[in-house]
């Protein structure tokens, strides 16, 4: 049944009947995956979808050298690996978990069964793509138009909320090579912005929790 919850609840399948999510879960299995550790690679043949049903992971690409770029983070409800099994081609992302997973699985052929009996998921699947196609068109943005230090006030206030004191606080607990992964920057340009923030009294980092004290510098 808890299985059941979780797929309605997910984005591409809210739309189906009880009976239809019902046949979608006899075809899923369940796997947990531990904390710090890869789902699968960027160059990876595609054999499955993927719904996150606990836990959270990382979506990065990396360069020859080794050096991260930190796309996104998903959550519990968040779902990943549709767009290899979509178009046959290797996976375009590495997804790590930051925590122990649990996730809803499907495998290609049921996936492509689904989509051919149900229109609904498919619109909603081409919905998703053009959802991850702007944000990924904004990172683009950001990278070509704003300098690292935009890029990071950027981050830190959507990712914020306002406390009952007015200060803003980063929810997501971030260490300095997150950020610069995050960023496209280095870790040591990130702790020299970081440290002139904190002297100037804009904002304070206790355990990797970041508070903003006082609207940020327009430049640094």
């Amino acid at each position: 049944m808890e299985i059941i919850d979780n797929i309605k609840k997910n984005q591409l399948f809210s739309d189906l009947s009880d009976e239809e999510i019902k046949l979608i879960a006899g075809l899923a299995t369940v796997k947990t995956i531990p904390k710090n550790s890869f789902v699968f690679s960027e160059g990876d043949s595609a054999s499955s979808f993927y719904m996150i049903k606990e836990g959270r992971v990382n979506v990065t690409v990396t360069n020859e050298d080794g050096k991260e770029l930190i796309l996104s983070t998903l959550q519990a409800g968040d779902n990943f690996g549709e767009l290899s099994i979509i178009d046959d081609n290797p996976r375009s992302a590495n997804i790590y978990t930051l925590e122990n997973c649990i996730f809803i699985i499907l495998q290609k052929a049921d996936f492509y069964q689904i989509l051919k009996q149900n229109p609904v998921v498919g619109i909603n699947m081409i919905k998703s793509l053009c959802q991850r196609i702007r944000f990924i068109t904004s990172i683009a943005h950001d990278l070509a138009l704003l300098d690292i230090y935009g890029r990071l006030v950027k981050l830190l206030l959507e990712n914020s909320t306002a406390d009952e004191s007015g200060h803003r606080i980063v929810t997501m607990p971030l260490t300095q090579q997150e950020i610069a992964s995050r960023l496209g920057g280095s870790r040591e340009m990130v702790n020299q912005i970081l440290n002139a923030l904190k002297k100037g009294g804009y904002l304070t980092v206790e355990n990797k929790i970041i508070t903003i004290k006082q609207k940020l510098p327009p430049a640094y």
